[in-house]
């Protein structure tokens, strides 16, 4: 089910990005539907403004919308109760190119820490750091990720209350009637949604700080790419 919700998180995320001046990498953000499991994943690659074509250091970034989260989400906005709350998987990975020479990997991650951007009550973790060889010109690239999920919260019980947002167990109680249920779910959006851009807003200015950080290290790059027919 592709919610309204999942793509409102998607262009939280866009927004935070642009704000922080990233530049996407070459490449289309993509939108991908798995026709055998229902999940959807939307993606992009992000750099430095200015950075070489292609750039030296850039971010791969996923969104993942599991089915399982899709059917909470829905049962939710109808008023039902769930075991688990929905989540939104995020993943970021660092990747350094076009190296000319093996990079110290603790000088890498001396400048990326254990843990990543604060996702509501939790963060990103890294993951283990992979380092490709390429034999005919380059090493490279090293890759580090930062995986996590970010749980989505629920619409506090009056809106402009004052009261804040509060996790989905316990969200709902009795069932709605079809119209009711029609309108709590676009309300409950709306609002879910306001409170993801918040959340969400801080992760651009994180993944371009790690990028500046990265792109100052000492490492030693290849030449740009020359131009074809210059």
């Amino acid at each position: 089910m592709l919610d309204h919700l999942f793509l409102d998180t998607v262009g939280a995320l866009r927004a935070a990005l642009d704000q922080s001046l990233l530049e996407r990498a070459g490449q289309d953000d993509h939108l991908v539907y798995d026709l055998l499991t229902g999940d959807v994943v939307w993606e992009t690659t992000v750099s430095l403004p200015g950075d070489w074509d292609p750039p030296r250091v850039s971010a791969d970034i996923s969104l993942d919308w599991q089915t399982w989260s899709q059917s909470a989400w829905r049962s939710l906005s109808m008023g039902e109760q769930v075991e688990e709350p929905p989540e939104i998987g995020i993943e970021v990975a660092f990747r350094a190119q076009r190296l000319a020479t093996r990079p110290t990997l603790s000088s890498v991650l001396a400048v990326l820490p254990e843990e990543g951007a604060g996702i509501g009550d939790h963060h990103l973790v890294r993951s283990a750091p992979v380092i490709e060889e390429a034999y005919e010109e380059t090493i490279g690239p090293p890759e580090v990720a930062y995986e996590g999920s970010y749980r989505l919260t629920a619409p506090s019980e009056g809106e402009g209350d004052g009261k804040e947002a509060s996790l989905f167990p316990g969200w709902g109680g009795p069932r709605s009637s079809t119209g009711d249920a029609i309108h709590s779910r676009s309300g409950a959006t709306r609002q879910v949604s306001a409170a993801t851009e918040a959340t969400l807003s801080s992760l651009g200015a994180w993944v371009a700080s790690t990028l500046v950080r990265l792109a100052d290290l000492e490492l030693e790059y290849l030449p740009p790419v020359e131009p074809e027919g210059s």
